[in-house]
């Protein structure tokens, strides 16, 4: 068999003088870049008729996962704990009283970050690209209510550090990391 790449394509010609296949070499990079671009994961285009196959969410991903679950649980326990101890606090034994402003603010803030976190599992249970905004968006978002607590006096000075180092590092994470880019593939709902 002999190759000619001389006008840009590819042409088999066997023994017998039979030209077999004449593909543009452009269509043949597009093809290569397309298998290689597929074997790493980084595009998930569906056969018809196949189910895709979404990335799976391991590694520090996973531990992030954990991490605002446990953080969800801990937000709702103390935005009713807080509500009871401020309606009963002679039952509690606790002394002081915050203003219902603070109060109301706090519960708010809470529930809001709490809904968020609901928001961004469904987001990124779909692998939905835009999981990686909310992300970063949330996690600066709870640093903005630790600091806006802190100034109303719900929060110390290193508790609010103490609690804003997760949500930092989280966002740097969601930002830099190549993991989560290859995770969060999905651009937009499918069709039907």
């Amino acid at each position: 068999m002999d190759c000619d790449r001389s006008s840009g394509s590819v042409t088999r010609t066997s023994s017998s003088g039979v030209s077999t296949i004449d593909i543009p070499a452009a269509a043949q990079h597009d093809s290569f870049m397309r298998l290689n671009a597929e074997r790493d994961g980084s595009t998930h285009e569906t056969v018809a008729g196949q189910a895709r196959e979404l990335p799976r969410i391991r590694g520090f991903l996973l531990v992030y996962l954990i991490a605002l679950t446990i953080f969800a649980l801990h937000g709702s326990l103390l935005t009713v704990g807080s509500v009871v101890v401020n309606a009963h606090s002679a039952l509690t034994g606790s002394h002081s009283h915050v203003q219902l402003g603070f109060l109301v603010y706090y519960v708010i803030t809470n529930l809001a970050l709490i809904l968020y976190v609901i928001y961004l599992f469904v987001l990124m249970s779909r692998r939905r690209r835009s999981a990686i905004v909310h992300n970063i968006v949330f996690n600066i978002l709870a640093v903005v209510f630790l600091i806006s607590w802190h100034v109303f006096g719900e929060k110390s000075n290193i508790g609010t550090i103490i609690d804003s180092v997760p949500n930092l590092v989280a966002a740097a994470y969601f930002l830099l990391s190549r993991r989560v880019r290859k995770t969060f593939v999905v651009n937009h709902e499918p069709a039907g």
